[in-house]
């Protein structure tokens, strides 16, 4: 028999709604839901080689933030290896 322990997590009011409605749609309980979910990331985890996977958030420094900022307000035309890329 395996037991039970409770969690707390902040999250946004979208994966609320997101978490409610799938409940009321499915008829599972939260849960289930969340524990299911969990239990499907962490495999992935286990299964994908860490370097494909890609981190849905990423975190800047302020340096780094300000040089992409530079970056998008430049107006340099793509270079023929982008155009490339973007053609394949």
């Amino acid at each position: 028999m395996s037991t039970t322990t409770q969690v707390s997590a902040y999250i946004s009011e979208e994966t609320k709604a997101e978490i409610e409605a799938y409940v009321k749609r499915r008829g599972v309980k939260k849960a289930y839901l969340i524990e299911e979910a969990l239990q499907h990331h962490l495999q992935a985890l286990r299964e994908i080689p860490e370097d494909l996977i890609i981190p849905s958030r990423l975190v800047l420094t302020a340096e780094a933030m300000a040089q992409i900022a530079e970056c998008m307000t430049q107006e340099e035309q793509p270079t023929e290896a982008l155009k490339a890329l973007f053609r394949d």
